[in-house]
């Protein structure tokens, strides 16, 4: 199985919120998970500081580069808040929309699962 790293250095509970069903649609400045589409994975929230740990599950169902012209649109999916380090830059950000969340009691991995520069692992 895979995990997606969610990083909630911003304070804002973002991998819970996906494995809630609270936050549909995650985001990328690259497209670093289109290849999970079509597949269930662990959300695994990440914090500066803290083990990577699973929280949830949701199906990855579809990946789309949405224009920053539009993210505005979006942004009550996306939970992002206007000028927040997650905020769009450039010309867009990657959508991916999630399904089927599922919370679950949360999981430590180890603190070496995160590789730098990587957006998911395999478990």
């Amino acid at each position: 199985m895979f995990g997606i790293f969610v990083n909630e250095n911003g304070g804002i509970p973002y991998a819970s919120a996906i494995a809630m069903g609270v936050k549909p649609i995650e985001t990328r400045s690259r497209n670093m998970l289109g290849s999970l589409v079509g597949q269930r994975v662990a959300v695994i929230r990440t914090r500066r500081g803290k083990r990577p740990t699973i929280v949830g599950y949701a199906d990855i169902v579809k990946a789309e580069f949405c224009p920053a012209s539009e993210f505005d649109r979006y942004r009550i999916d996306t939970l992002i808040p206007e000028g927040s380090a997650y905020d769009v830059k450039g010309a867009g950000k990657w959508f991916y929309y999630m399904a089927n969340p599922a919370i679950c009691l949360p999981h430590e991995l180890p603190a070496d699962a995160i590789r730098h520069g990587r957006s998911y692992c395999e478990f």
